[in-house]
């Protein structure tokens, strides 16, 4: 797998995005180095992090959220050492993460500051920081979950891409086709004469998880979304996704999803 990153799109979509909001948004890789960043030149914390202590405390902020980030798959939001309110978000590619974004350096209402305890600072520093600190804007937990899906539609789609291998995307599109039917590793390498040490290795660069992990997703996937558009029987959504155990299909459901199939159902019904 290899992942393509416009980063000249990039830096022009989140310097729109900060020229509307004064949110600053930062993108980086999946080794968290920064690809594009946008936020004011001499801000609250540019000068915070002129503080050697509390620039390692910013950075371990970041580190921690990011992890946090990684792991969930999902939004993850923090107020930080400093008072302020951040978010890191996951880039999420083919069900594969291909960078995070990096979304804060606001205020909420819940987010009060002292900056009485920054060791070895003049107080001339202090009040400037105070100053700047109040010039921040603030941002509230619907804005930011409409920017987090500004983000996914926009910048995303369009200034990342992911290029597989050719035999790599016929044989997921093979599989996204058929997810449905007896699938096997055997059957797969027969059919696209590739050996079991090469189609594992593939699916590992590729996707990181196994070929059976793949389809599995696959029909997991698919099953979620016949309980929350359709009244057909659990037992027979297990069926139409490829897995005819029934008990199988409810406890690996609820070890992916952490509830079970009926319990998914009845929060997300239409």
């Amino acid at each position: 797998m290899i992942v393509k990153y416009d980063t000249e799109q990039l830096i022009r979509i989140i310097k729109n995005i900060f020229d509307i909001t004064g949110i600053s948004i930062s993108v980086l890789d999946t080794e968290y180095n920064t690809l594009a960043r946008c936020s004011k030149e001499i801000d609250y914390c540019s000068l915070l992090q002129d503080i050697e202590a509390e620039r390692m405390h910013c950075n371990e902020c970041d580190r921690k959220i990011l992890k946090k980030c990684r792991f969930s798959k999902r939004l993850e939001k923090h107020i930080c050492h400093a008072g302020l309110y951040d978010a890191a978000m996951p880039i999420v590619k083919c069900d594969t993460i291909v960078g995070f974004a990096i979304m804060g350096r606001v205020r909420s209402a819940n987010s009060p500051v002292s900056l009485s305890h920054y060791p070895d600072t003049d107080a001339k520093t202090i009040k400037k920081l105070e100053t700047l600190y109040d010039q921040l804007p603030f941002i509230t937990e619907n804005r930011l979950m409409a920017l987090y899906d500004l983000l996914s539609y926009i910048i995303f789609d369009n200034a990342i891409q992911i290029v597989y291998d050719p035999l790599v995307t016929e044989i997921v599109d093979f599989i996204d086709t058929n997810f449905h039917e007896n699938l096997s590793v055997g059957y797969l390498c027969s059919r696209f004469h590739i050996s079991k040490n090469s189609l594992y290795k593939a699916f590992n660069d590729n996707f990181r998880c196994t070929v059976n992990e793949y389809i599995t997703e696959r029909r997991l996937k698919y099953a979620k979304t016949l309980l929350a558009q359709s009244d057909e029987p659990v037992y027979q959504i297990a069926r139409n996704s490829g897995i005819d155990n029934y008990t199988y299909f409810c406890r690996l459901f609820k070890i992916k999803n952490g509830v079970t199939p009926t319990e998914y159902r009845k929060k997300y019904k239409n």
